[in-house]
């Protein structure tokens, strides 16, 4: 997602931080996770050097740590990212920075993701930037570039036995990666994210070449232990931009495992039932897993934002949470939900992790009727 635009509307809801939870709150109850259902975070910010004061996490008064506390109320995979170093403008999530949190996870007996952003400050829709050191390559020499960064990425943690198994080749790529080389859009639905001179089957090329590129490096640097490939873009609701993207990526042979998507209802990603038919479209299309690999839900209401279904309230965000996992998990080919930054998000100003925390947790109140997927929960 745009993390200026994330970034701002948290500081809005810092006000707003959510109250103790008490089970009274549970709205909905999620089933029992199918085996190999994953349900975590993004937890980069975790250990990162100048991530700013957060809270001392404690669990019913006690002290703890997140990953030990997440861990406890089911959650069973965590992402971590990875900038190209020097980092600018972003937090410092360096490969070096990385190492100690990815072994912490893969330690818990978590699942680890490992997410290869290609860039050195934030990837996502409105930002793609070749990082400063490899300006200057061609789209051959830029290439050449990526393997060995995978290779040398995925090589480095596994000779730290923290092997991913897991990876996203580039984050929120909807819109290409590398611009302006493997700079991307349907003119229909991204108007004014063409280069100059536009040549659509070139910057796919281009495009494919990269992932091609990275993906061969993961797999050269993994040896026998070979990871899952993920391919992240940020229109989980939006069948159409899905169906473009793939079918070009498919069309290019390009090699992947997994369908992760971005699903953000305050940033117009659409509701539910759109989730719902994206994930069996890809699924009767692709025979892919479908991961939702961030999603959030503020606690501030977004003006003139018709897909926050949900109250702004600590009720309708766990309630989000648990509709939207309902939601994966029953559709086909439904991999798992990861949320982003719960060390920023989903902690009380006391430390105690709040309601969305236990979305796993044993919910009995207003049972969710097992033959809907859609939300239950409406405008405040």
């Amino acid at each position: 997602m745009d993390r200026r635009r994330f970034c701002f509307a948290l500081a809005l809801a810092l006000p707003f931080a959510l109250a103790a939870f008490t089970p009274q709150m549970a709205l909905a109850q999620t089933k029992p996770q199918p085996a190999g259902f994953f349900l975590g975070a993004d937890i980069s910010a975790l250990d990162a050097p100048g991530r700013g004061r957060l809270p001392a996490y404690r669990e019913d008064g006690i002290p703890g740590d997140e990953l030990t506390i997440l861990r406890h109320h089911g959650w069973n995979a965590f992402r971590v990212r990875v900038f190209v170093s020097p980092v600018r403008n972003a937090p410092n999530n360096t490969l070096e920075n990385a190492i100690p949190l990815a072994k912490r996870i893969k330690a818990s007996g978590a699942t680890l993701i490992l997410d290869l952003h290609f860039s050195d400050t934030w990837a996502d829709p409105g930002h793609q930037e070749i990082p400063v050191a490899w300006r200057g390559l061609d789209i051959n020499a830029l290439a050449r570039q990526w393997q060995q960064y995978a290779h040398d990425t995925i090589k480095t943690l596994k000779d730290a036995g923290a092997m991913p198994d897991i990876v996203q080749i580039g984050n929120e790529i909807t819109v290409g990666t590398a611009w302006p080389l493997a700079k991307l859009g349907p003119a229909a639905t991204m108007p004014g994210s063409q280069p100059q001179s536009y040549d659509e089957a070139r910057q796919w090329k281009n495009l494919t070449l990269l992932l091609k590129a990275g993906i061969k490096g993961v797999k050269m640097g993994s040896g026998r232990t070979q990871p899952r490939i993920a391919i992240h873009i940020d229109k989980g609701g939006h069948w159409d931009t899905t169906e473009w993207f793939f079918d070009h990526l498919n069309a290019a042979h390009v090699h992947y495992d997994i369908i992760a998507q971005s699903f953000y209802p305050p940033w117009g990603h659409g509701t539910l039932d759109d989730l719902w038919n994206n994930i069996n479209q890809c699924s009767q299309r692709y025979h892919k897993d479908f991961i939702v690999m961030e999603t959030g839900y503020l606690p501030v209401r977004v003006p003139n934002q018709s897909d926050m279904l949900w109250p702004v309230t600590p009720q309708g965000r766990l309630q989000f949470m648990v509709d939207l996992v309902n939601t994966v998990q029953k559709a086909p080919h439904g991999l798992g939900v990861m949320y982003w930054a719960p060390e920023r998000d989903l902690w009380n100003d006391d430390g105690n992790p709040g309601p969305a925390v236990f979305t796993l947790d044993n919910l009995t109140t207003l049972a969710k009727r097992p033959d809907s997927h859609a939300t239950t929960a409406v405008n405040p």
